[in-house]
This record gives C-alpha cells, structure tokens and sequence, in this order.
C-alpha cells in the first residue's frame, strides 16, 4: 500500500511540476508562441505555394517545348525538303546561281513569323530558304560573305504549272537590328518586306520566357526589364559606330526596346517605299489566320490555295500569367510608343 501511495503522490507530484514549467515556459522544446505558429504557418503556405509555381512552370515549359518541337518539326520537313532539291540540282550537273528572296518577314520576335512562313512555304508556287532564320542581314560576318553567298542560300529560279516561283526567308531580328534596313535595300531593293506587330507587353513576357525557358535569361521577368537599360545602354551606337561589333546583348535582352515599333518601321521606310511593307497585327492572324493569310498572299501576288493546316500558330498557355501590377507599368511605358505608332501608321490597334 505504501508503494502504490508513493507513486501516486510521485505522479501527482510530477504532473505539478510539468503544469508550472508549461505555464513558465520551460519544458523541454518549449511551445511556440501564438505570433511565432503563424509565422510558421506563412512560411509554411508560402513554401507550398512556390513548389506549386515550380511545377506549374515546369508543366508549362513542357506543354510549350511540345508545341515548339511540332513546329520545329514542321520546318524541318519544309526544310529538308529544301535541302534535298538543291542537292538534286546540284548532282544533275546544272549550274546556276539561286533566286535572291522576293520576300522577307522582318519581325518581330515572338509575334508569328515562324507560322506565316511555314504557311507561305507550303504554297505551290512558293519555295523556301535552305533555312528559315538565315540572319544575313544582321550578322556582319554572314553579310561579309556578300550576294552570291546569300544566293547560295536559296533555289535557282524555276516555275510550277507554268508559273514563276518565288522564294523568301524569315528573320525576326532584322525589324530591330539598327543596320539591316540600310543592307537589305543594297541587296534586295525590290523585296517585298512583312511585319507581324503584336501588342508589346505581350511579345516582351513571351520574349522573356523563351530566353528564360532556353537558360540564356536568369533573372525574373521583374528585374529583367529592370536591367534592360544598363544591360543595353549604348549598344546600338556601338554597332552603328563599327559594324564589326557583335552586341550579344542588344539582341537578348531588348525585352521592352525591341517593342518600340514605330522607330524600327521609321527606319525601314527610309529605305523602302511604303507599299513594299505589309504590316499586320498580330492577334489579328492569330485569331483570323485564313483571312489574314489570304491578305498576304494578294501582297506576294500569289494565287490563294487549299492549305489543310489552317492554324495561325498561337501559343497556348505554357507559362504563369504576368502580374496585374507588371503589366500595368509597361502599359504604362509602351502607351506614349503606342500612341505614336498608331498616328504613324493612320490606324490604332488597341493595345
């Protein structure tokens, strides 16, 4: 009896003991305070919500890499099709220099050129670059090489069903890059020049999440643009000043300058005659491709055709919307541009 009274008043004396540490803090691992639990908490939500933001991202590049790649896919076909005509011409002996480019889409970046000219070279009586993206008028060293290099480049002149075929390239960075207006009129004066313009807030972000998809960009959309200008600053005269230097930079990370179109299409016009520049909002071929491309193909004078891959090429989804607040500001910074280009033009695209 004694020992079962000893335990009982050990336990009891125990539990008293456990009660007045609890009350003054001191048990072992002490008890958080209220303030501290819901710091924890947070923390806690926050983590989960950046591992949701990962995912979704990784999710996104996926869905975007699979939509590249079937793109991608496409133009190599178109491509290597291409590829096999010139070696064909080549080992049946004949000799003759290719067509220089009756057309080329100039731009902009991340705005549809790569869907309209896989749609123009799908037509009968249109055949393509040996490569889309030849950058001849933009990388010194290329353009270095002179006509008869860029010549090499296409097809010799030949005719479908009686009628004359005709050829052309598509690269992006030719609108911004300050020097290719001036080269492009001495080589192809007579070129036909189209222009896809998407709203600029827009073409940044996506511009933004290719570099960043591809790990040239490191930094978030936010700093970024941040960045731009010292990134950027005084690269253009530089390039103007000596047409030797390279300017890595001002091709990848112009995210908000490259949407300055008023400027670039200025620059264009002081080389080539207003009605040799067909210049289409973008969301427009997005949304009304067939219309659209049919415009198109009046300005190349080509015959309309049955094409079955009637997309115009729109990105869907694939990465995280950008933030109200973001846009807003560049909204707010393109809005003087926009305005200037809607006046230049004589026709306001509501952006």
């Amino acid at each position: 009896m004694r020992a079962i009274r000893f335990n009982t008043a050990f336990k009891a004396i125990r539990g008293v003991k456990v009660f007045l540490n609890f009350e003054g803090g001191l048990t072992r691992g002490a008890v958080p305070s209220p303030e501290k639990q819901v710091e924890a908490q947070a923390k806690s939500l926050k983590d989960a919500k950046k591992r949701i933001t990962i995912q979704r991202r990784i999710l996104g590049e996926r869905d975007r890499e699979i939509f590249r790649l079937r793109e991608l896919s496409k133009m190599h076909g178109v491509e290597e099709d291409a590829l096999k005509e010139r070696s064909a011409f080549r080992s049946s002996g004949k000799s003759a220099a290719g067509m220089l480019p009756e057309f080329l889409i100039i731009g902009a970046q991340k705005s549809g050129t790569t869907s309209l000219y896989h749609a123009l070279v799908s037509h009968a009586h249109v055949v393509p670059a040996f490569k889309k993206e030849l950058h001849f008028f933009n990388f010194t060293n290329k353009f270095a090489k002179g006509s008869e290099w860029y010549r090499s480049n296409f097809l010799p002149p030949g005719s479908e069903n009686g009628r004359s075929i005709i050829t052309g390239e598509a690269s992006p960075y030719y609108l911004y890059h300050p020097l290719a207006a001036r080269r492009a009129s001495q080589v192809v004066p007579q070129a036909k020049l189209i222009v896809l313009l998407r709203n600029p807030v827009d073409r940044a972000y996506s511009d933004y999440q290719h570099k960043f998809r591809d790990g040239s960009e490191t930094l978030s959309f936010e700093e970024a643009i941040e960045a731009e200008e010292e990134r950027i600053g005084g690269e253009r005269e530089r390039m103007l000043a000596d047409e030797t230097y390279l300017s890595p930079n001002h091709r990848r990370y112009s995210y908000m300058t490259r949407g300055i179109y008023v400027d670039q299409l200025k620059e264009w016009h002081e080389h080539f005659d207003r009605d040799q520049l067909l210049i289409i909002k973008s969301e427009d071929y997005f949304a009304r491709t067939a219309d659209v491309t049919k415009l198109v193909l009046d300005f190349l004078e080509l015959p309309v055709w049955d094409r079955k891959d009637s997309g115009g090429g729109k990105n869907r989804g694939g990465y995280d919307p950008m933030s109200p607040a973001v846009r807003e500001r560049l909204e707010s910074y393109f809005e003087p541009h926009n305005q200037r280009l809607y006046e230049y033009l004589g026709q306001d695209f509501g952006w």
